[in-house]
Parts: structure tokens; C-alpha cells; sequence
């Protein structure tokens, strides 16, 4: 039996019709509703155009962690409130050069994997260019946010279909650096503010920050700045937010009210839509084999549709298998124990960093 081959978009639009559709977007310049329609359409086609080149390189990076359960490999297509947040915080930024569109997230055990993946992977037989290079373990932000970004450039010899300008953005990580990112989003849905993007009040962001100099001190790399350096000024500081808020107690309270549902899952299930919905609490996963892009994506679009006439959040991910699911996006599952456990053992005294 002849296997389905999945229906990969491609770019429909002219470079000049992508940029001027995001600063339309980014202004809310529409003269009407079927201009914001089409404006819409022009954007989801240039992000949906970037899964085939987003394959290619998910596929390769697959092989990396191949018979290895200790490394997690997942793909996802960026969301459109995200894309449209990005244009209008950045003023500079572009539709044409948003260099995540596209990302893999490759998360592995330690800080010396990290770097040791990522140079298998640039030194290996593929066509794509390295375009930059960003290393927030480093120099991390100011939110806290520590990781290790590599953009690259799409290139096939064979098919100039997708050589056009499509950036994919990978992103490695170490266990301790996702469970710190994967909080902060779940802290984000609750209080219904992004504030990997900078939003929230000054207290959790600060807090947010010193936990991420603790796990930074425990990895021996640099600590966030405007931070203290010696780890039990960071642990009392950590406390006495934690009295004063009770962020760990939220992050733990989540868990304990959310229920999901998901409909047939296959074991040729790759791509999953998560749909949550953080007021009632409510994850439903719909799920795709590797041949239902196309459905995928439209079940994608359909949901974000949705999500201007309530509190939802929807994402588009690919990885191997269901389990691996929940361990590269336990924010959707509200599944952060090891986190707040984590922290409570500073708190507590029973690590030291």
C-alpha cells in the first residue's frame, strides 16, 4: 500500500505582499474586515510554508536522539498572537525576517550536551547556513530566560521551492533550563500575562529571576544579572516573595483543577494541537499522524480563530511520540511538580547549590 505523503504548504504571497502585511498587522492599519481577512492569510501562509523546511531539520535533529530518552526533540509553528505581539513590541522587526516562525527545541541533560549537541549538529551533512548564533547561558536575560539559540537558513541544492528565505530557529536546552521556562509560561497562563515578554507584576518577574540565578549557580554558568551571586541571598530573597505571593503554592494549586481530553490517538500520532482554555482549565489535544499536516494546520487556524472570543491558548507541535508530549510542553499540562519540588528544596535546605 502506497503510504499518504503529508501536503507541505508553500509561500503563495511576494516578499514585498509578506512584509507589508505585518506592518499592517503590526499597526492594525485595516481599511475593512476583508483586508484584515486576507492580511491574516497572508501570514498563515508564510508560517505554515516554514513546516516543510521545519521537517527536514526536526527530522535530522531526530536522529540525534535516537534509542537516547534522556534528550527530547520537538517542532512548532509559532502562534499568530505571538507572531503579532512580536511585530508590534519590536519595532524593527519584520514579518519577512522573524527568525522563529519555524523552531525545534532540543532539550537535553546538561549545559556541556548542550553545546556538544548543537556541534554535531553544525558540523554534520546538511546544506542549511548558520545565520546567528545567541547564547543566553552566557549572557541570560534580564527575565531569567537561559538557553541556547542557533537560527539557520534553509537550503536544499535539489528543491529551490523552500529556498526562500526561511529561517528556522533551534533552541537547546538543558532539563533544569526547560523546567524553569515551561513555569514561568504556566505562571503566564494563570495570570493570564505573558511575561516571558515582559508583562506581570515586578514581584513575580523578580522572582522568577533569582530561581533562574539559583539553577544557573547549580550549573556552574552566569547568573541573571541584577542578581545577587551568592546563592543563600538568592534563596532569601526567593523566600520572602514566595511568603508575600505564594508562587508556589499557585504553581501547585494549577495542577490539582485541570482536566484534559484528547480525541483517537494513533501510535503514527505526531502532530498535536493543544487547546487550553485557562479559565475553565480545560486541555483538549487533537491529534495528527505525519501524512495530516494540511488538517493539522487547518485545525490549527480554526482554533486560533477561536481564541479572539476567549481566555485560550493554542499551539501547533510535533514529536516523536505522546509521552514526549508532555515533557516538552508540560505548561499545557499543568505537570510542573518537579519544579516547585526543586525550589522548596532550597527553601527548605535540603539542596545546596
Amino acid at each position: 500500500m502506497k503510504l499518504r505523503q503529508p501536503k507541505w504548504k508553500t509561500v503563495e504571497y511576494s516578499r514585498t505582499q509578506i512584509i507589508r502585511a505585518g506592518k499592517t498587522i503590526k499597526k492594525d492599519l485595516f481599511r475593512d474586515e476583508q483586508e484584515r481577512e486576507e492580511t491574516r492569510k497572508i501570514i498563515d501562509n508564510w508560517r505554515a510554508a516554514h513546516a516543510f523546511p521545519l521537517h527536514i531539520i526536526y527530522t535530522h535533529l531526530r536522529r540525534f536522539a535516537k534509542g537516547n530518552n534522556n534528550i527530547i526533540v520537538a517542532e512548532r509553528l509559532k502562534r499568530m498572537n505571538s507572531i503579532i505581539s512580536k511585530l508590534k513590541r519590536e519595532p524593527n522587526m519584520s514579518l519577512w525576517t522573524m527568525q522563529d516562525l519555524g523552531g525545534c527545541r532540543i532539550i537535553v541533560p546538561s549545559i556541556d550536551d548542550v553545546y556538544k549537541y548543537s556541534k554535531i549538529y553544525e558540523t554534520s551533512r546538511k546544506r542549511h547556513h548558520r545565520k546567528k548564533i545567541y547564547d543566553y547561558m552566557e549572557t541570560p536575560k534580564e527575565s531569567g530566560y537561559r538557553s541556547y539559540h542557533v537560527v539557520y537558513e534553509y537550503h536544499s541544492d535539489s528543491n529551490d521551492a523552500y529556498n526562500n528565505n526561511m529561517l528556522i530557529e533551534l533552541q537547546f536546552r538543558t532539563q533544569l533550563q526547560h523546567l524553569w521556562a515551561t513555569a514561568v509560561e504556566t505562571m503566564g497562563l494563570l495570570t493570564n500575562q505573558s511575561l516571558k515578554s515582559g508583562q506581570g507584576s515586578d514581584d513575580v518577574k523578580r522572582f522568577f529571576a533569582l530561581v533562574s540565578s539559583l539553577f544557573a549557580i547549580k550549573e556552574k554558568t552566569t547568573t541573571v544579572p541584577c542578581t545577587p551571586n551568592n546563592p543563600v541571598k538568592i534563596i532569601q530573597e526567593i523566600m520572602e516573595l514566595n511568603v508575600k505571593n505564594n508562587y508556589l503554592a499557585q504553581l501547585d494549586g494549577i495542577k490539582e483543577i485541570v482536566a484534559y481530553e484528547q480525541n483517537k490517538l494513533s501510535r503514527k500520532s505526531t502532530y498535536f494541537v493543544l487547546l487550553l482554555n485557562y479559565v475553565s482549565r480545560k486541555l483538549s489535544v487533537f491529534t495528527f499522524k505525519s501524512s495530516e499536516f494540511e488538517e493539522a494546520n487547518q485545525k490549527y487556524n480554526e482554533l486560533e480563530e477561536q481564541k479572539w472570543c476567549g481566555n485560550l491558548d493554542v499551539v501547533l507541535v510535533r514529536v516523536s511520540k505522546f509521552s514526549d508530549l508532555r515533557k516538552a510542553y508540560p505548561n499545557y499540562f499543568n505537570d510542573i511538580t518537579t519544579f516547585t519540588n526543586i525550589v522548596r528544596s532550597y527553601i527548605n535546605g535540603d539542596t545546596i547549590p
